[in-house]
């Protein structure tokens, strides 16, 4: 019996340790969009003027670089954000990833 809760542990223990801070709203929040609409700006920098909405933060517990991505994508969709500009990408152990990036909105030209 002890064994098997101890299982249940291990497997829980990395789903409970991925975390997405709270983001730091610094600009003018809209509503939400779909998650797939926002461009994900990860090896260069925005082409477009741009605005930024907030700052995000994950830290530890996501298996791979796209689960972190994919959670910070749905943060700044749900700040009404049309961009996701990575600033910050780190590994820290074998499916351990943390990163910082800015929510931003693409003024019009």
């Amino acid at each position: 019996m002890k064994y098997s809760a101890f299982l249940v542990y291990l497997v829980l223990l990395p789903l409970l340790g991925a975390c997405m801070q709270p983001p730091l709203v610094i600009g003018q929040t809209r509503a939400s969009i779909a998650p797939e609409d926002v461009v994900i700006y990860y090896a260069e920098k925005p082409k477009c003027n741009f605005e930024t909405i907030a700052r995000l933060q994950a830290s530890g517990g996501y298996y791979s670089l796209d689960s972190m991505l994919r959670a910070m994508r749905n943060d700044a969709a749900m700040l009404g954000a049309s961009g996701l500009y990575v600033l910050q990408t780190q590994q820290l152990a074998i499916k351990e990833y943390l990163g910082t990036a800015k929510a931003i909105r693409c003024l019009p030209v």
